[in-house]
């Protein structure tokens, strides 16, 4: 082998190994969209404006449930509930991780949530 196929095998591999790890996580249910991240204090500001339309939101794993079916994220001192047990998921223990979330606002009982159909964490 030439020492030019040698140095293009070993760009290419360094290539292929670097969009493998682009945005790289866990996943859990839906796959996410690439829609734009809505601020948890947005969402929590009016909750009524987003309908049952699908968001995004993201931040830090805060609390979580012992088996994983509801979460608590906050993003920028703001925090929201997240369910994620109406879609069959749960998660593993990832308390101070980064998660990535879609789902739809709920408003249960005076107190506002994210239905999530989908996580990525990281």
């Amino acid at each position: 082998m030439s020492r030019t196929t040698v140095i293009s095998l070993i760009i290419l591999m360094s290539i292929t190994a670097g969009i493998a790890g682009c945005g790289g996580g866990e996943t859990y249910g839906e796959p996410l969209s690439n829609a734009a991240v809505t601020p948890v204090s947005e969402i929590l500001a009016d909750p009524a404006s987003f309908g049952d339309d699908q968001i995004k939101i993201e931040g830090e794993i805060v609390r979580e449930c012992p088996s994983g079916c509801w979460f608590e994220l906050e993003d920028d001192g703001a925090a929201i509930h997240v369910d994620i047990a109406p879609s069959g998921l749960a998660i593993p223990q990832k308390v101070g991780g980064t998660a990535t979330v879609e789902g739809v606002v709920l408003v249960r009982d005076g107190r506002t949530m994210l239905v999530g159909s989908g996580v990525m964490i990281r």
